[in-house]
Parts: structure tokens; sequence; C-alpha cells
């Protein structure tokens, strides 16, 4: 994929992993729909979309700052007719956003944990690749990068409301790169592996993180996919780590 003049949709993208993507997709030429629901910044969620966008946009290429729930439909179908109104067609959408919660055991696990985890990770992918793949299919092209984690298939790590929303995205991945890789549709799930985020510093407040992956190498990794060709990769689980290291060998 040509990336220089493309539109992509990037969301959870006020902070985190998700500004990373946004910023060097940016600055690989890409135009920007930077969807999040921050709009105000606080110590604990530091950065909203408008920042973002300005960012982007100090990088020389357009960017639309669309405040974005992803839980809500409505909010997701808002979101994709301002970026068709402002760009005309949608390349690519990565689905960034959601809440990984706690580490709490599963005694602990309320319904509300478990309604916000999911709506988060899963239905918030659900919804928006449901709503950014007709278009691209109308268009004959795109590609769909799902953000996943080793949290699908590890029982140890994390909580079991996430694991279960990962493995949910992986799954999810896998359907729509089948029923649409022959429409010119790419999905591919991205593993980034522990990443010294803020949410990812408060869950593991007072120790030593130096060994997790910088949230840069998730968005270098994510564009590289894209302009080798996503379709390559659909519906297999890219580990960030592992493909990096095979991109250096």
């Amino acid at each position: 994929m040509e990336l220089r003049g493309a539109v992509a949709i990037v969301t959870g993208s006020s902070r985190g992993i998700g500004k990373a993507i946004a910023l060097e997709l940016a600055h690989r030429g890409c135009n920007v729909v930077v969807a999040a629901r921050t709009v105000r910044a606080t110590p604990q969620r530091r950065g909203t979309v408008q920042e973002t966008a300005r960012e982007v946009e100090a990088l020389g290429v357009r960017a639309l700052a669309v405040v974005t729930d992803v839980t809500s439909m409505l909010d997701v179908r808002r979101m994709v007719e301002e970026a068709l109104g402002a760009f005309g067609r949608i390349d690519i959408l990565v689905n960034n956003a959601g809440e990984i919660g706690d580490n709490r055991d599963f005694l602990e696990v309320t319904p509300e944990q478990w309604n916000a985890i999911l709506g988060s990770n899963l239905f918030g992918a659900f919804h928006c690749s449901l709503a950014v793949a007709p278009v691209m299919v109308r268009q004959g092209s795109g590609a769909i990068i799902n953000l996943t984690s080793g949290a699908a298939v590890r029982t140890d790590f994390l909580s079991v409301p996430y694991g279960v929303a990962k493995a949910g995205i992986d799954r999810l991945t896998r359907g729509i790169a089948d029923d649409l890789k022959d429409r010119g549709v790419a999905c591919v799930p991205v593993s980034p592996g522990t990443v010294a985020t803020e949410t990812v510093r408060r869950l593991y407040a007072g120790q030593d993180l130096s060994w997790a992956q910088p949230q840069e190498w998730t968005a270098r990794a994510v564009a590289d996919i894209l302009e080798e060709g996503a379709m390559a990769y659909t519906g297999q689980v890219v580990s960030v780590r592992q493909y990096l290291e095979g991109k250096r060998s």
C-alpha cells in the first residue's frame, strides 16, 4: 500500500500506542482520522484527540479529530460519515481502542468490569470494522489492523475478561480476513507484547519496566506491514517483536 495520501482511522489515538501509530502513519504521508473519547486531559489520562490531531498536522498531512466512543455504534457510524465527508475514502482502520482493566482474580471480576472491557475491546473492534468494511469493499481495497495481545492465549497474563476480549478479536480478525480477502480487504491482528504505556505503568506501579517495548515499535511494525502489503499477513497474528527482528535479520 502506498501510504502517502492514504486515509487512516486510528481509534484510541489520544495517547499511548494509538497516538504512536497515528504519528508514524502521518510521518509516512497518511492523512489521519484521530478517534478517541478524551477531550480533556487529566493526570490519569494525558493527551486528547485535539492534541494528537495538531501533532499529525505538524507533520504536513491532514488530520480530523473525531470524539468517538467505540462502544457506541451510533458514534462509530458518525465517525465514518465525518471521515468520508472530509476525505472521500478510508484506506486503513486501526482498531486500537480498549481498556485493560486490572489484574484482579476471576472471583473478583464484576459484570460491570466484564462489560466495559469486552465492550471497548471486542465490541469496539466489531463496530468499527462493520462500519468501515463496506466502504473498503466498494473501493476494492483496504486494510484493517486489530491490536491483539498475548493475553488471548496466555492464562497467567492480565485478567480473564481482557484475555477473552483479545481472543475474541483474534477470531473476529480471522473471520473478517477470510470473508473479505477476495474483495481486496485485508485484516491483520498485530500483537504488541508488553508496552510501557501510561496504563501499563499504573498497572505495574513500582515494578521495573525497562524490559517493556517502546510503543514506537508497534507503530513502526503496523506501518511497515501496510507498506509491505497487509494481504500477505491477512488473518495471521503478527508479533511485533518477531516481525521487527525478522526484518533486521
